[in-house]
């Protein structure tokens, strides 16, 4: 379960079960609308201090994260690629 603390959260538009939130104890999915919570912490080198999710294709996700890196999921998570913005 995440802290009581989020730094950001978005909510799938097509499917509005499907829950992501950050903050300082990393990133979190729920699958339930908001009733359980699984981490999604593997990729994360740093704080997660924002999220955001494609509209258009809610199954991509990016992840800014203290420091300046961006992550990219375009599978709702499974796997991330860090992008290389302005470099």
């Amino acid at each position: 379960m995440p802290s009581p603390e989020v730094n950001s959260i978005a909510i799938d538009p097509i499917t509005p079960q499907n829950v992501y939130l950050v903050g300082p104890d990393g990133l979190f999915r729920s699958i339930d609308g908001g009733l359980t919570w699984g981490a999604m912490n593997a990729v994360l080198e740093a704080e997660p201090l924002a999220l955001t999710l494609d509209p258009r294709n809610p199954g991509t996700l990016f992840v800014l994260l203290a420091g300046g890196a961006v992550l990219r999921s375009d599978d709702s998570g499974s796997v991330w690629a860090t992008l290389e913005i302005g470099r």
